[in-house]
């Protein structure tokens, strides 16, 4: 095997880069200010630096850094961890992974109110163990910037006691909210069974502004055994 020791190698002109037209097989590490081109097949251990252009196969370990545009992550395998920058994916297809089942967390108030942070992971639905009034349902934190257009649906289950207590107040961030009720009237709560109110916020004016919400309310109850 001969060796070849050199501080620089340059094409024949002595301007540019050599050319390998066979390939090259390195044994070590390589070293460089820049890469362009395509990469085709495995790459093992840490890849540091910025990639630009499309990063196709199984990924296995950590990627960290920025992904700021994922148009379509298709066959996404393996166990990498996101662990410092943004991502935007606009277009997520896993090819296996897939929802089973789908919990939504429910919010236990008190024996005449339920209060729900909206923006702090705290579910759309409140439940009511043993009123002893008419309900309150508080909605905090829901957002005023970048959120208009949105509809919020929101329900508070109420389990009845020997008297029946409707969710008749609904507060969005503090501000009380008139309820359009089916045919002008509150829905009166049931005795001893389960009984739902079902709320609908609609930005009608597009701001996000709370005061544009338009809240409509029904009831689904005298859920009971027999």
């Amino acid at each position: 095997m001969s060796i070849l020791r050199a501080d620089s190698i340059r094409d024949r002109a002595g301007t540019g880069a050599p050319n390998f037209p066979n390939g090259a097989t390195v044994t070590g590490v390589i070293t460089a200010t820049s890469f362009s081109g395509a990469v085709t097949g495995n790459v093992t251990g840490n890849l540091t630096g910025n990639v630009t252009g499309n990063l196709t196969g199984n990924v296995t370990g950590n990627l960290t850094g920025n992904a700021d545009t994922a148009t379509n992550a298709q066959g996404l395998t393996g166990t990498p961890n996101i662990i410092v920058g943004i991502t935007t994916v606009s277009t997520l297809i896993p090819t296996v992974s897939r929802f089973k089942s789908v919990a939504e967390e429910v919010k236990v108030g008190t024996a005449t109110s339920v209060t729900i942070d909206f923006d702090g992971g705290d579910g759309n639905i409140g439940f009511v163990a043993s009123p002893s009034g008419p309900v309150t349902l508080y909605v905090n934190d829901i957002p005023t910037t970048g959120f208009s257009n949105k509809s919020i649906a929101l329900t508070v289950a109420i389990n009845q006691g020997t008297t029946g207590y409707a969710c008749s107040s609904v507060y969005f961030n503090g501000t009380e909210k008139t309820l359009r009720w089916a045919s002008g009237t509150v829905s009166a709560g049931n005795t001893s069974c389960i009984d739902y109110y079902s709320f609908v916020g609609i930005d009608t004016v597009g701001d996000g502004a709370i005061a544009s919400y338009t809240v409509t309310a029904s009831a689904n109850g005298d859920f009971r055994y027999y």
